[in-house]
């Protein structure tokens, strides 16, 4: 059995986690959901439903909003328990309400997460996702409304791409904690538009 607290046990429950990301059909079906109950169904046995589940009974914009920095303190919270706990001050920066980052999404490679690595941390991966996330960041604050959507798709793909090709390494943990903030952002997303438009059918 693989101790817990170590990279490995920390990639086979990432792994595990990623396995149930929804899939574009299950997005197809919330993109055309016309309420809640419709997007709550499809995101059913997926890892949207961290978000669903720390929603009020009867949300609101703000409800929405709190939810999901619930969720994403779940899954960082999550992360860490997998985690060598020497990475333990990384990942909370991640979670930190005072962390400069405009969304669930860190700007990871900012000095104070830098700061808060292991001391001697050998992973040539943790600088190669900072400037990934930084990269993508730059792009998004940019890019015309009509190019967000494809923007987000390739830095997720991105992401992808480097999970796997560091394996048992500890970038691959932020890695996956940027996943699990694009998913937590595109579901918040669409969960608030249905609140400020009720009842309509809008495309993502």
């Amino acid at each position: 059995m693989i101790p817990a607290g170590s990279l490995e046990y920390a990639f086979s429950r990432m792994q595990s986690r990623l396995a149930r990301r929804a899939s574009e059909g299950t997005w197809s079906a919330i993109e055309e959901a016309r309420s809640l109950v419709p997007i709550q169904d499809a995101a059913r046995g997926t890892s949207l439903e961290r978000l669903l589940e720390a929603l009020p009974p009867q949300p609101d914009l703000p409800g929405v909003d709190r939810a999901a920095r619930k969720a994403w303190s779940r899954a960082v919270a999550e992360a860490a328990s997998w985690m060598p706990v020497e990475w333990g001050p990384a990942l909370a920066w991640c979670d930190s309400e005072t962390a400069p980052h405009p969304t669930l999404l860190p700007s990871l490679g900012h000095p104070a997460w830098r700061g808060r690595w292991p001391q001697g941390a050998d992973d040539p991966g943790l600088e190669e996702l900072a400037r990934l996330v930084a990269g993508h960041l730059a792009r998004f604050r940019i890019a015309p409304l009509h190019e967000a959507n494809a923007l987000r798709r390739d830095f997720e793909a991105r992401l992808l791409a480097f999970f796997r090709r560091r394996p048992v390494e500890p970038s691959a943990a932020f890695a996956w904690l940027a996943l699990a903030a694009l998913d937590l952002e595109r579901l918040r997303g669409e969960i608030e538009r249905r609140l400020a438009f009720p009842g309509a059918r809008i495309a993502a």
